[in-house]
This record gives structure tokens, C-alpha cells and sequence, in this order.
């Protein structure tokens, strides 16, 4: 094999040295022209970004730090009879975290803690359970969406615990009151509900043992929906100057003037451990995307959220969804999903889509062959992913829509009710299958969204 030298090789191959300058300067042509275009389609990218997040629902703040842009993206909205009935036979297998692998050590937020110990106000402590501790929550997300300040929060959580300690009451002299779901039994006079307010005179039986009606009602304010009457902590002139337990009695009136007090610390230390994360006004998250409704916009409620008797051999007793259904073709007809995800799960009855902030959203009776997603696919929002079914056990096609929050990581998300601590219902869930769960109109309620309105859908 001949060595030659730079200069021999130069000398012997003149076309070579045109070819290699030649290509030279058709690399440099192409990398300039494909910076370009990566520019021109990035500002395409970006506009059209900005166009599909310009809706008008609103997401919670998502938990997870993840670089993933399912919430940016949104799809076209799908276009609000006969009762049908729904039933699961089991709830779909435990979440896989997938959705919140990205965020690092993002803690979940699922659920209030089980049990919360305060002090008592005289010098000991008890433990507030699971109820107990939904219905702080309560109070103090209903004031924070009402706009009430953290010592409006102090002085209302105080007077429950005064009335009641945090207990849905019922009055034995009121006999309608014990057909609601109650934790304690009364008898002042016809005080009922964590407020001890009366029948005689803040409303109708039906509204005080609503426990959102009674914390409303303890506020007041322009939207009260006793109509200021009687006065609520925001109709009092002054009271943010008054202290607390004056405040209290101030609404409440008791016999007993001083007996607020002591609540101070147990309120302030409940507001600490349980109001982080709650914001006002609901819908206040980070705009990045649209919950979809899961069928086109003119369909009905068969079967709410709840317990219920069905008839249906095999349906749940308590229905854990709801049911939703287009008359007067219920069969075949396509269902979105909500939101962004991952398919975890698909059977005969299921097919659950987890989202990145942990919680899943399930949609029964469409039948496995049927969809149009499977095990591993990601999922954006308001994209088909079936039609509804009559996938037994089931009395007509419809779509059953269930939320579980067992794993969920965004703390918007869990400030709604769990099923098992839901006292606004007859009866809150017992069995661990219906556990878990969240009212799906509560959770639509977060993006500012009516999932059926009265009127409409009811």
C-alpha cells in the first residue's frame, strides 16, 4: 500500500477537493434551512397551543411537576326518557402511580387525614374522626370559595365545634330531621345540623340537615341562601375587629356566651392541618386545559350518586358514579373521555383512564369489544373512547362515570367529599368497594363545569 503525503493526494485528486467543498457548503445550506423550519413550526406549535388552552374550564393547579402537556391540549368539545341502572362489580386495580413518577416525591393528597387530636379548652384533648374531620374540611372549603377569611374560617369552626363538636345532628323533637343521615341525636329545643341552627327560624328541616346549606347559612352574606335571616357572620358590621368568640355569639345567640372560646387553638390548629391547598372560588387552578363532558351535551341523570334500590339483580346498592344516557337512542352512542390519562384498566365492564395527578376515572357498560383504547394507551381529553353499552349487570344502555381518589396528588382535588365521609347523603358508603370515591358533579364543579344542570339533565 503506497503513503501519500497531503500534498500528493491534493495534486492527484482535484474533484475530490470541488466534492468535499461542495458538500461542505450543502450542510451548512441545510442545517440554516432546517433551523428555520424548526422555528416556523415551533411559533405554529406555540399559537396553536395558545388557541386550544383558551377555554373557558378551568383545571386544578396539577400536583405533579411532569414536562408532559396532556392538560395544554384540548380537543373539540363534544356537542346536555327512560331510567337505566347501573352496578361494578368491583372498582378498578389499585393505581400505578404512573401519571406522578415525573414529579419526584410528590406526597399523594387523597384525603383529609383519618383522625385529627385538638385540644379540648380544658387542658386535655380528643380525637375528631373521620366524619368529624370531613365536616372541618367542609367549612372550610365552602368559606374559602365564599370568600371568608381565615379568622371568618376560625370563628365558624369554633362554633361547630361548640354546638356540636363537628357532628351532623339530628333532634328528637323534630321527627323529620332523623330521616336524614345524622351522626348524634338532639333535643334543644328544634336545633339540628354542626351548627345547632332552628327549624324555627334558618330554614326548612330538608335544608338544615344539608350540611353545604348550613355553613352557607352560618356565613351569610349577600348569597345566603336563607336570605340574611337570620344574620350570618358576614352581615354583622364589624366582626372581623370583634374577637372570635364574641363573633360566635354574636350569630348564634347562646345561653352561653363564653363558651367559644376555648375552641381557639382546636381551630386554628384544624385550619393549619387541614386548609392547606383548599382556595377559594373552586375554579382556580392553572389554566391548562378543558374537562370534556363524557357524552354529547343533551343527555339525561338515570341514576345519581349515592345509595339507591335498583331492582336490578347485581346492581349496587350504593352507587359509587353516575349514570348518564341520551334518549332516544341510548345504544352506540360515543363516549369522550373527560380528561387526560393513561388506560390502566379494560374489561368486560371497565374501562378506567388514570390521570397524572393519580386519581381515576372510570366508565362502565360499554362492551370491551367496543373500545376504542386499550391497556398502556394515553388518552387526551374529549377524545372517543367508546360507545355506551349495556354491559352487565345493567337495564339499558347508558354510561356510568366514577372518580377514585384513592392515589390522587392534586390537593384541589382532595378537598372534595369522599364517599365514605359524605353526610349529605342518606347513607355514606360502608362497604370498601364504594369507598374512595367522589361525587362526580363535585369533581366537575372544580373546572367551573355543570356535569347536569336542572333543568337539562335532571
Amino acid at each position: 500500500m503506497t503513503d501519500l503525503t497531503m500534498d500528493e493526494e491534493e495534486g492527484r485528486s482535484p474533484f475530490k477537493r470541488v466534492t468535499a467543498i461542495l458538500c461542505i457548503v450543502g450542510l451548512v445550506f441545510a442545517m440554516v434551512a432546517g433551523g428555520f423550519l424548526a422555528l416556523f413550526m415551533g411559533v405554529i406549535a406555540s399559537s396553536a397551543g395558545a388557541l386550544g388552552s383558551g377555554g373557558s374550564g378551568c383545571v386544578p393547579a396539577s400536583s405533579s411537576s411532569s414536562t408532559t402537556s396532556w392538560g395544554e391540549q384540548t380537543s373539540t368539545r363534544p356537542t346536555p326518557p327512560p331510567s337505566s341502572t347501573s352496578s361494578a362489580a368491583a372498582p378498578p386495580a389499585s393505581s400505578t402511580n404512573w401519571g406522578s413518577s415525573a414529579a419526584g416525591a410528590a406526597s399523594p393528597a387523597a384525603a383529609a387525614p383519618q383522625s385529627v387530636e385538638i385540644a379540648n379548652g380544658r387542658g386535655g384533648t380528643i380525637t375528631l374522626n373521620e366524619k368529624q374531620v370531613a365536616i372541618a374540611t367542609r367549612i372550610i372549603t365552602v368559606g374559602r370559595n365564599l370568600g371568608v377569611s381565615d379568622k371568618g374560617l376560625k370563628i365558624a369552626l369554633m362554633t361547630a365545634l361548640q354546638e356540636s363538636v363537628l357532628r351532623m345532628y339530628a333532634n328528637s323533637s323534630v321527627p323529620e330531621s332523623l330521616s336524614y343521615p345524622h351522626d348524634a341525636v338532639g333535643s334543644d329545643h328544634d336545633s339540628v345540623n354542626p351548627f345547632q341552627q332552628r327549624v324555627s327560624g334558618w330554614g326548612t328541616v330538608a335544608e338544615l340537615m344539608d350540611l353545604d346549606y348550613s355553613i352557607k347559612a352560618f356565613f351569610g352574606g349577600p348569597n345566603a341562601p336563607n336570605a340574611g335571616f337570620p344574620r350570618g357572620l358576614l352581615d354583622i358590621n364589624g366582626w372581623e375587629a370583634m374577637a372570635p368568640g364574641v363573633a360566635a355569639q354574636t350569630v348564634q345567640v347562646s345561653a352561653y356566651p363564653d363558651a367559644y372560646d376555648k375552641w381557639e387553638p382546636a381551630a386554628d390548629h384544624l385550619i393549619a392541618t387541614l386548609g392547606e391547598g383548599i382556595s377559594g372560588g373552586g375554579c382556580t387552578g392553572t389554566i391548562s386545559g378543558e374537562i370534556q363532558l363524557p357524552l354529547h351535551s343533551d343527555y339525561n341523570m338515570t341514576s345519581g350518586y349515592g345509595p339507591r334500590d335498583t331492582g336490578v339483580p347485581g346492581a349496587s346498592t350504593w352507587h359509587a358514579a353516575v349514570d348518564l344516557q341520551r334518549w332516544p337512542d341510548p345504544c352506540g352512542d360515543p363516549v369522550y373521555a373527560i380528561l387526560p390519562g393513561k388506560v390502566v384498566l379494560s374489561s368486560a365492564l371497565w374501562l378506567s383512564i388514570e390521570h397524572p395527578d393519580g386519581y381515576v376515572v372510570s366508565y362502565l357498560h360499554m362492551y370491551k369489544s367496543q373500545h376504542l383504547v386499550d391497556v398502556g394507551d394515553t388518552v387526551e381529553a374529549g377524545q372517543q373512547i367508546g360507545v355506551t353499552g349495556n354491559a352487565p349487570p345493567s337495564s339499558g344502555c347508558h354510561l356510568d362515570l366514577r372518580i377514585n381518589v384513592a392515589n390522587n396528588t392534586n390537593p384541589q382535588v382532595a378537598q372534595l367529599i369522599l364517599s365514605q365521609n359524605d353526610t349529605r347523603l342518606p347513607r355514606p358508603a360502608t362497604l370498601p368497594e364504594h369507598q374512595n370515591f367522589v361525587n362526580p358533579e363535585d369533581f366537575f364543579a372544580l373546572w367551573g363545569v355543570e356535569l347536569c344542570p336542572v333543568g337539562t339533565c335532571k
